[in-house]
């Protein structure tokens, strides 16, 4: 029966030891997970916020696209706005041109008219200077002639 103390003795110290070192093990992988848990919660928490900002990207970025489609509608309008006026500023100096060419050819009517009265007055300055010395001829006849007699 010594036999049979002993190897209880044996049993209870190798089993007192096997379970020290199982809540040593235990206690390690408790630990160990709990490491685990709070490194999956932080990388929860830190998805969370990824996906916080992510949302907010892409919130702003449907808020960008709506200002630039507002922007481009905007400008599309203002070159609506811009050929109609280009249009109406075209018209307006086509008319002036025309305007323009019209009073150019007046202008040249007038110049000829001017041309051709110059001419005639020259004539008729000509023709007075003839008059006036016939005149004069015609009065120092006379006059010698008033004299002789």
């Amino acid at each position: 029966m010594e036999w049979e103390k002993i190897m209880e003795k044996l049993k209870d110290m190798i089993l007192g030891e096997i379970k020290e070192e199982f809540r040593e093990f235990k206690s390690t992988v408790s630990g160990q997970l709990q490491g685990f848990a709070l490194a999956i919660e932080t990388m929860n928490s830190r998805m969370s916020g990824i996906e916080s900002r992510m949302s907010s990207m892409e919130s702003d970025i449907r808020d960008l696209r709506k200002a630039i489609d507002e922007t481009n509608k905007r400008i599309d309008d203002l070159r609506v706005e811009l050929k109609a006026e280009i249009m109406l500023n075209t018209q307006r100096i086509d008319e002036t041109n025309k305007r323009i060419d019209e009073t150019n050819k007046r202008i040249d009517d007038i110049y000829l008219e001017v041309s051709n009265i110059r001419g005639d007055l020259n004539k008729a300055l000509s023709r007075k200077e003839v008059i006036d010395d016939v005149l004069i001829r015609v009065q120092r006849l006379e006059d010698k002639v008033l004299a002789a007699a």
